[in-house]
């Protein structure tokens, strides 16, 4: 019978390699990929391909962090791949391949760093819907796949492209985020139906509702490249409308938080549409957004105060 492997003959690129295997079948595709991304990183820093986990320590993971610091990487970038590593390690110990005396991710305090605004008002996403195209195929239906998010409680690129007509039953829209799992109820509004009409597959010409993906199990490296085209035709339209932010497909997604948030719709009914697995998560994801809102309350509630101030 053959034995197991011990861990002591198992280095850092074999052991991400299986996970990222996982990862993919699991349909975790975007998780693999920035496992491997934070695993090259990292053996390029220790100059060394056959490095064993059992060698990582605090140390490395403190000079690692500021190698990638020297490399000009942003704070989130650098989380990612420190994150990553660590799920890494984890999962290790988990499968019971490691016994560390200290973990050397002990002590390390992810902080996420703000990024720039990402949201635009209502009033553009009206004028997205009355924008007249170029004429191109592309730039419509990425037109409408965008209005679609919105009116889809910001539902992201990717959970629209793999929708099928399975998704839709009894007038609602059912579906579980390919990030999360969770799942994800909502009522099929008028405009949503009217999208949905317009792209519909015929007499089973296509797997998925939209024509974004090709059927028969489409790999990653497929969907990224239809996202890079979506994006590429939103930041055509972005400059066309003159929109304030670089325009791509997070932006319709930040755009309903922002307005659900300003309609004083709660962050729990927020966190259960935009499919996000702990409120937590929204209320990062918020913080970003309600500054104006936080503003006018603030002028609101201290302006007698600025007001006895500026005739001193």
């Amino acid at each position: 019978m053959a034995q197991k492997k011990t861990f002591s003959s198992l280095s850092l690129l074999e052991y991400t390699n299986m996970r990222i295997e996982l990862k993919k079948k699991l349909n975790k595709a975007s998780t693999a990929e920035l496992y491997q991304v934070a695993a090259n990183h990292f053996l390029k820093f220790t100059e060394n391909a056959g490095f064993h986990m059992e060698d990582l320590n605090r140390t490395l993971i403190s000079d690692f962090t500021a190698y990638l610091q020297c490399k000009g990487l942003a704070m989130n970038t650098i989380n990612s791949y420190l994150s990553s590593l660590r799920a890494i390690y984890n999962a290790a110990c988990h499968d019971g391949l490691l016994h560390p005396v200290e973990h050397p991710f002990q002590g390390l305090k992810l902080k996420r760093e703000s990024t720039v605004k990402r949201a635009i008002p209502v009033t553009l996403i009206q004028k997205l819907a009355s924008f007249k195209t170029d004429g191109s195929s592309g730039q419509e239906l990425a037109i409408d796949m965008s209005l679609f998010s919105f009116l889809a409680c910001g539902m992201p690129f990717v959970d629209i492209a793999y929708l099928t007509a399975n998704n839709i039953r009894n007038g609602e829209l059912i579906y579980n985020r390919r990030k999360t799992g969770a799942q994800i109820r909502m009522e099929i509004t008028t405009g949503m139906w009217q999208i949905i009409n317009k792209y519909a597959p015929r007499n089973g010409e296509r797997e998925f509702l939209f024509p974004i993906l090709p059927s028969s199990s489409p790999t990653h490296s497929q969907y990224k490249h239809r996202l890079a085209l979506h994006n590429k035709e939103l930041k055509k339209v972005g400059d066309k409308l003159y929109m304030p932010v670089h325009f791509t497909s997070y932006v319709i997604r930040h755009s309903w938080a922002s307005a659900a948030l300003q309609s004083g719709i709660s962050v729990a009914v927020i966190s259960q549409g935009l499919g996000h697995s702990s409120e937590k998560t929204t209320r990062y994801y918020l913080s970003e957004l309600d500054v104006s809102e936080l503003t006018k309350a603030n002028r609101k509630i201290s302006g007698s105060i600025n007001s006895l101030l500026n005739r001193v």
